[in-house]
C-alpha cells in the first residue's frame, strides 16, 4: 500500500544538457583577429562534439569527440580525432549564447575566443537530443486514484 506522502519523480534524458547549445554553428570571420578571414563549424549533438577551425592555409584544426556542460564551461571529456595535437591541449572552454551567437573562449595560451553564427533554427534541421523518460520505483499515487498536485 503506498503511503500518502508518496510522489513519482520524472527525470528527461537529455535534461542535463544545455538545449540551446544543440545544433551546427559556422564560425565567423573576424576582421579584428589575427586570422580575418578564418572559417570553420562546430556540431553539438546530444554528447558528441565535431569542429573544424581553419585560422588559414597552414592552421586547421578539427575535433570530434564527447563533451560535457557544466554552468558555462564546455569540458572536452573525450576526443577520437584531433588533427593537430602539436596546437596544444584544446579540452575546456567558456561559452555564452546570445540570440542566434555561440561564443566561446577556448581555455589555451593565449586564450582564443570564436564566435559562431547558428547555421539553422532549432526548429528547422538542427539536431536535438532524444528524450527518453526515467521515472523512479515510488508507486504511483494517481494509479492509486490520488492526484498529483500541478507545482513542484
Amino acid at each position: 500500500m503506498a503511503s500518502s506522502n508518496t510522489r513519482r519523480f520524472t527525470f528527461l534524458r537529455g535534461s542535463g544538457f544545455l538545449v540551446d547549445l544543440i545544433g551546427a554553428w559556422d564560425l565567423l570571420a573576424d576582421a579584428s583577429s589575427p586570422w580575418p578571414a578564418q572559417k570553420g563549424f562546430v556540431i553539438f549533438k546530444e554528447t558528441q562534439i565535431t569542429a573544424v577551425i581553419e585560422r588559414h592555409a597552414t592552421m586547421r584544426r578539427g575535433i570530434e569527440g564527447s563533451y560535457a556542460v557544466q554552468g558555462n564551461r564546455l569540458t572536452l571529456t573525450e576526443l577520437a580525432i584531433d588533427t593537430a595535437p602539436d596546437q596544444g591541449a584544446l579540452r575546456t572552454g567558456v561559452f555564452t549564447i546570445a540570440g542566434d551567437l555561440l561564443t566561446i573562449t577556448w581555455d589555451a595560451t593565449p586564450p582564443q575566443t570564436d564566435t559562431f553564427r547558428r547555421r539553422a533554427p532549432v526548429n528547422d534541421g538542427a539536431v536535438l537530443p532524444p528524450t527518453a523518460i526515467y521515472a523512479s520505483d515510488t508507486p504511483d499515487r494517481q494509479a492509486s486514484g490520488q492526484r498529483l498536485p500541478n507545482t513542484l
